[in-house]
């Protein structure tokens, strides 16, 4: 919905009364910008339980609830509120509004990049599902198999089906002389034995600092392994320099390095998502892919040699940038940027994988849920399991004791702040029988967050090398949140989608595919108002009740209808 054709006249829903606020106050504080970033994302951003309590939520920002309160309950005596009203009160009161927000001003202060990552306790990290795909694909080695094309490859495929592009591992060596790399022996072997949480690690940590960091005529930055290898030994208080890394511990982030130089890709290029529904296998040639583009280019590689013989060690440093693949997502096209707190690089990828990995899922999941005001939603402990990927060989009670601790350990560092069953264990059903299956894993718990990684979601990120704020929140889907693929521009709801039959050519049989379509109440209500239709003749022919497109139209349903969703994308469609 476009806010500046909402009519003057109309009385507003506490969602529009929000954004109005916004948009009729925000010329009032123009040269304060952090702060109408913070503002706009409170105002866009409602959740179901303000809709239901018509107040403000905890998580919206103390300076917008008093810019909210001063306008509505103090300048506006009108019971019903109105984009004229609002207009008028900030026009009528513009002086009084800007003394009462001074306290306020000025307060949201820019990220200071320059700090030394190994000085920081958060970096940020894109939290998109397919920046998130490529990341995790680089920790399993098991799931890239021999594909026609000769190459080992896999599928990015998220939690619900969809089809976000292929992987294909396509070694070549990174010096112009082979034989002085002592990865280049077996390529493929090496770049498959060294995927692993490890590899995820420097996904992060070399997506930031290109991010962050000084970058060359060419887009590169310069990467030292003991970039990484701070990260994993070092504490505060120490000099760096004083930190001795061992020679092995060096060349090991150098393996992971070029293995994630070696990982191309190809993305869906098309504004249509692939939902896989029912296929043996995948052919590409059904879909729009861009071609395969390598994850990360190098420049110029330094080799270390030994003092005494002369003879190559291995990779010492070298250029590195992300590619035209990466980039969006990264340089605040596509960023949708979350905080990672940096114990995650602390953590052994070998004897404490499951930490890295629910340290990494919860960092998503808490920036997704901070822009909802889900943040105390309980997580599924099956999802979360899932996520943690435990080793098959593990029993029951093994699971649990290892879920536990993961977690406690976790609470221990600070990485969360608390974490309960969200109902209390009936011990008297565990060790028997299907209990895991049956009844554990159907439980779920509460991780609550540091106040502090709230509080760092809530903001919007200039990067040093762009001149504008990263859009927020632009492509997230997980297994229990909702799909939100548009920034806070237009007001949002849960995106339905329409399954297309296979149908059936001469030659070959197309896939199932499900195609995105976005169905709002604004949206819709727009369409009927386009086509000066009432919401009793829409309801006609969408073949559903007045009272039900109503209720629907002013968000008053709380639990969604399948077959009324169906029924008014056809709708929709139809009229599209």
């Amino acid at each position: 919905m476009n806010y500046l054709e909402l009519s003057d006249t109309v009385r507003l829903t506490f969602e529009q009364t929000k954004i109005a606020v916004f948009e009729e106050a925000k010329h009032l504080f123009s040269d304060d910008p952090l702060l109408l970033t913070m503002w706009q994302q409170d105002a866009y951003m409602t959740t179901r339980q303000e809709e239901v309590d018509l107040q403000l939520a905890p998580l919206v920002s103390e300076s917008f609830r008093a810019l909210f309160t001063l306008i509505i309950d103090d300048l506006i005596s009108f019971k019903f509120k109105t984009k004229k009203l609002i207009r008028s009160a900030v026009e009528n009161f513009a002086d009084t509004i800007i003394q009462e927000m001074q306290p306020y001003m000025g307060l949201q202060e820019a990220v200071d990049f320059s700090v030394p990552v190994h000085d920081r306790d958060y970096i940020y990290a894109n939290s998109s599902t397919t920046f998130h795909l490529m990341r995790d694909m680089v920790t399993k080695k098991n799931g890239f198999e021999e594909k026609d094309t000769g190459y080992l490859g896999t599928e990015l495929i998220d939690n619900q089906g969809q089809l976000h592009g292929f992987a294909e591992l396509r070694p070549i060596p990174l010096t112009a002389k082979p034989d002085e790399d002592p990865l280049s022996m077996d390529l493929v072997a090496t770049t498959l034995s060294s995927l692993d949480e490890l590899t995820a690690d420097i996904f992060d940590l070399v997506s930031y600092l290109w991010m962050t960091g000084k970058r060359d005529e060419e887009g590169f930055i310069e990467f030292h392994s003991d970039d990484a290898l701070l990260l994993r030994h070092y504490e505060k208080g120490e000099t760096p320099e004083k930190v001795k890394f061992k020679e092995r511990e060096r060349f090991n982030i150098m393996r992971r390095v070029a293995a994630l130089t070696s990982v191309w890709v190809s993305l869906n290029n098309g504004s249509e998502r692939v939902k896989i529904l029912s296929a043996q296998s995948i052919d590409s040639k059904l879909y729009n892919f861009q071609d395969f583009k390598r994850m990360f280019e190098v420049g110029s590689v330094r080799m270390a040699f030994d003092k005494r013989s002369n003879t190559p060690r291995g990779i010492y440093a070298l250029q590195i940038r992300p590619s035209s693949l990466l980039q969006p997502y990264l340089d605040g096209t596509k960023s949708s940027l979350g905080v990672l707190d940096l114990k995650v690089f602390k953590y052994s990828y070998v004897s404490q994988r499951e930490h890295k990995r629910l340290t990494r899922y919860l960092s998503r999941q808490w920036k997704i849920r901070t822009i909802k005001g889900t943040i105390y939603q309980p997580f599924k402990i099956a999802t979360l399991l899932h996520e943690m990927d435990f080793p098959a060989r593990l029993n029951g009670v093994q699971i649990r004791d290892r879920f536990e601790e993961v977690l406690d350990d976790l609470q221990r560092d600070e990485v969360i702040q608390s974490w309960a069953y969200s109902e209390p264990l009936d011990e008297n059903r565990v060790g028997k029988k299907g209990w895991i299956q049956n009844y554990w894993t159907q439980l779920s718990i509460t991780i609550a967050p540091p106040s502090a990684v709230i509080q760092e979601n809530r903001r919007r990120i200039t990067l040093p090398h762009t001149s504008t704020l990263t859009t927020d929140l632009l492509e997230i889907s997980d297994y229990e949140d909702t799909d939100f693929s548009e920034p806070p521009t237009a007001f949002q709801q849960t995106a339905l989608v329409l399954e297309e039959q296979p149908v059936e050519t001469q030659k070959e049989k197309t896939l199932a595919v499900v195609i995105d379509t976005p169905l709002t109440p604004e949206i819709l209500r727009e369409k009927i108002d386009t086509l000066n239709y009432s919401i009793r003749k829409a309801a006609e022919e969408m073949g559903m009740s007045h009272t039900t497109l109503s209720r629907y139209l002013n968000r008053k349903i709380k639990r969604q209808n399948k077959d009324n969703d169906q029924k008014m994308l056809q709708w929709l469609q139809r009229y599209t």
